[in-house]
């Protein structure tokens, strides 16, 4: 959303201030990294070319990868540009002086105008979505108040808790596979190729620990990809049947190429050990540890929240002399306009486009609906120090491992320039022919070194980043308060005339079309509590907003009650002289008839009874023979 200035502050601070300058010290030792390994590269490049450019590149990943970190880092500390039209709104907002904003808030929308008119009515919050899949069912059953979370939030603990479920089944099936290949189903070659299947364990646990943290989506996405039985089946039959298919291809490839298996077995000693058992105990151990801290910290959120859906509601029925129209009018310009928070115009979700229809001569119809959100409050959320500390500590660690990461690879950057100058010493040419067992073992030491590295490096990243991204979800989660109010007012209305000043000796004379309107509002009152996610740069709220919470606010709707009642009440249906030039001339006129009745006339009683009578008669006369007004 643009940026729209307004003198009246909002009261938005920026929440990214501290995780700011942790990333920006990050990206700082990043980038001396970076430009050390340049500095080393440009020391040895004339005497190593091949060396050189390959600490060049590994500095300018680090340097890009700092100085990245180190920008976002620094923009996160810096001011939080918030308008006049923050946060998104609910719904398309149809509000004029908003039309340019609802442009381009509306790809982050969450709710449609029928949407928020059923959760009023029906009492219901359609946030809350129901969980999928065996996983998310699950964990939804042992921790109930998760399914009142903001998306983020639900998503960052179901990814987490996918993620062990993922763990724990591949470990099943290794376990499985063990006994299939050991075992002696899959044959002589099962037994040989089960290293090969310890390797592939390692790899997917860090593929699905890596996948873990992902960080928020513009879009909030309501359903991840669900762990049901389908997919447990599969991985578990997978388990059963992949040795004996690997053995079979292993043994068909054998018998093809003439090669034995106690050559192969040669061939393949050469080659690094995998060091299986340090990796899943690495993995494990990180596992806890990323798991405890996010933990502590949903713990916390989990226990602030109160997720009620009630609403306060007005039915009644009002018998006034009032035109349908005017009703509208002071709802729209005067009852809502005066519930404006710091003067921001409210939020319009469905235009008040009043509907009357004249059935009969002076009788009729009429319809008009309308729902409005008051610009919504920041509202600070008090999980308490402990949560803050963990939620430190969950950005601090993060940040350190990214750090770890970082330098190993530096040392990976050393490491692959030494196997490239013993593969250079040796000679490339050479690598395919026959080669010395001691090459050999020296060739693999140094292969297995860039491997471990690379890997190692790899997982530290991977918890790392589910730890920051852990952090920053709820560094980033605002929570507003506002109120939603639909109004719905329909009823029928008559026509009749009011005559007042119709006495002959009357001079003024006020004459009135009188509207009675049988009048039926249904008024419904919540305050809510709806919570979005921040984000440093131009597009700082531009994330959906969703209802967490929904209260009762009698106090409110009294008011709403009242200052249309006040209207209603305080209305005049006949005409007035209010002018006071008019007032003076109104009185001339009553002194020149008062002083016309003072002249002598006939002093006959009767007579002057029948003119009178003559007169009025005339005046009925002339009233029934006007043209109608159209």
């Amino acid at each position: 959303m643009a940026f729209d200035y307004g003198s009246i502050d909002l009261g938005l601070r920026n929440p990214f201030k501290k995780e700011g300058a942790v990333t920006a010290l990050r990206g700082a030792a990043e980038v001396a990294m970076g430009v050390f390994l340049l500095f080393q590269a440009a020391s040895i490049v004339k005497e190593n070319a091949g060396m050189g450019w390959i600490l060049v590149l590994f500095g300018l990943f680090l340097l890009a990868s700092g100085i990245r970190f180190c920008a976002s880092g620094i923009i996160a500390t810096l001011r939080f540009f918030v308008g006049r039209n923050h946060p998104t709104s609910l719904a398309q907002n149809f509000s004029h002086s908003e039309a340019s904003t609802a442009k381009e808030e509306y790809d982050y929308l969450a709710y449609t105008r029928q949407g928020l008119t059923e959760m009023l009515v029906g009492r219901k919050n359609s946030t809350f979505v129901e969980p999928e899949g065996l996983v998310a069912r699950f964990m939804h059953s042992i921790f109930p108040k998760l399914i009142f979370m903001p998306y983020p939030v639900r998503n960052m603990a179901q990814h987490l808790f996918g993620a062990w479920v993922r763990t724990l089944v591949a470990l099943i099936a290794y376990a499985l596979t063990a006994f299939v290949s050991l075992a002696g189903f899959a044959g002589e070659i099962g037994e040989f190729a089960f290293p090969a299947y310890s390797v592939a364990l390692t790899i997917y646990l860090i593929l699905v620990w890596r996948a873990a943290g992902q960080g928020i989506n513009r879009t909030a996405d309501k359903r991840i990809s669900s762990l049901g039985g389908k997919e447990l089946t599969k991985v578990v039959a997978g388990a059963i049947l992949l040795p004996v298919i690997i053995g079979l291809a292993l043994s068909f490839t054998l018998k093809t190429s003439g090669w034995s298996l106690l050559k192969l077995e040669e061939v393949l000693a050469w080659l690094p050990a995998p060091n299986t058992l340090f990796y899943l105990l690495g993995i494990s151990i990180a596992a806890v540890v990323v798991s405890v801290i996010c933990s502590m910290m949903l713990k916390k959120r989990l226990g602030y929240c109160d997720p009620k859906a009630e609403v306060s509601e007005l039915r009644e029925n009002w018998q006034e002399s009032v035109h349908p129209n005017e009703i509208f009018i002071n709802l729209d310009n005067l009852v809502m306009a005066n519930r404006r928070y710091k003067e921001v115009p409210n939020r319009v979700y469905q235009e008040l486009e009043p509907n009357l229809e004249e059935q009969v001569e002076g009788k009729g119809k009429f319809f008009g609906e309308m729902i409005q959100e008051v610009q919504p409050k920041f509202k600070a959320m008090d999980l308490g120090a402990a949560f803050n500390s963990s939620r430190m500590l969950s950005l601090i660690t993060g940040n350190v491992g990214f750090l770890i990461a970082s330098l190993l690879t530096v040392w990976l950057a050393f490491n692959v320039g030494d196997l490239y100058n013993y593969m250079n010493e040796i000679g490339f040419k050479r690598l395919g022919s026959a080669l010395t067992d001691e090459q050999i073992a020296e060739l693999s030491s140094l292969a297995a070194a860039v491997i471990h590295v690379f890997l190692a490096a790899v997982l530290i990243r991977a918890f790392a980043r589910i730890l920051s991204n852990a952090a920053h979800v709820f560094f980033a989660e605002m929570q507003f308060e506002s109120h939603l109010i639909y109004v719905k007012v329909e009823g029928t209305f008559t026509e009749s005339k009011i005559s007042t000043g119709t006495s002959i000796h009357d001079s003024t004379r006020s004459e009135n079309t009188l509207v009675r309107s049988s009048i039926t509002p249904w008024v419904i009152v919540s305050r809510i509590v709806s919570s979005t996610f921040a984000a440093s740069g131009m597009r700082n709220l531009e994330h959906p907003r969703y209802i967490l919470e929904m209260h009762k606010n009698d106090q409110e709707l009294a008011s709403i009650r009242q200052d249309v009642i006040s209207f209603l009440k305080d209305r005049e249906s006949i005409a007035a002289i209010t002018s006071e030039r008019d007032l003076h001339n109104a009185s001339q006129i009553h002194d020149i008839n008062q002083q016309s009745r003072a002249i002598p006339m006939q002093s006959n009683p009767a007579l002057t009874r029948q003119d009178e009578e003559a007169a009025g008669y005339l005046r009925q006369e002339d009233d029934l023979n006007k043209p109608e007004q159209p």
